[in-house]
């Protein structure tokens, strides 16, 4: 009976990402450590590059709330690139640690003038070359914070900051943390009008 559960769990899964992650492995099973709960590993060379925090998020808006409430609210979850294993993975930094620097993350960025630059580089006006599209992933902001100085040894704690306030892609940085941003004004006049009966 249990081992039917987990083998719909896993059809079930691949059914949800498939769009989105057309060659995931994805893989159900009884966890070892605790053969109560079902471990899910979500295999993708996609993850690449993206922090785990990136990663779950990114699957979690592919499974519906009420399936995941009803079948894996007490599951684990490995987001996996192809060569990576669960026990290499770094855990997230301290969620208090996140919280009691986020004001002076925030402040450093400001005075870097990081989400200026790539309020610009998302509405065309740097370098000539017209607005970039979003990835998915932190790639142009990674690519500011490298010419703003800030040591990459710091970056995990700048990102976790940003995903902590609902950032977790770079356009999401302009339209969930960036109150002052052009993107973000154009994205909700747009949106605004798309509504209009």
């Amino acid at each position: 009976m249990q081992d039917a559960r987990v083998s719909r769990i896993e059809s079930d899964l691949r059914e949800f990402v498939r769009t989105a992650y057309p060659g995931m492995v994805v893989r159900a099973e009884f966890w070892a450590r605790d053969p109560s709960r079902i471990a899910l590993f979500f295999i993708d060379e996609r993850f690449r590059g993206l922090y785990r925090r990136q990663r779950y998020h990114h699957l979690m808006h592919l499974i519906p709330k009420d399936y995941y409430d009803r079948n894996l609210a007490d599951s684990l979850w490995f987001e996996l690139t192809p060569d990576e294993d669960p026990e290499d993975l770094d855990d997230n930094p301290d969620e208090e640690l996140v919280e009691s620097i986020t004001l002076d993350v925030m402040a450093v960025l400001q005075a870097a003038c990081f989400f200026e630059v790539l309020d610009e580089l998302f509405l065309g006006a740097r370098d000539g070359d017209g607005p970039v599209s979003c990835s998915g992933d932190f790639r142009h902001a990674k690519c500011i914070l490298r010419r703003c100085g800030i040591d990459e040894w710091d970056w995990s704690e700048v990102f976790h900051v940003l995903m902590g306030r609902g950032a977790f892609c770079d356009c999401e940085i302009l339209l969930n943390t960036a109150p002052e941003s052009k993107f973000r004004a154009r994205h909700w006049k747009g949106a605004a009008q798309e509504s209009e009966c």
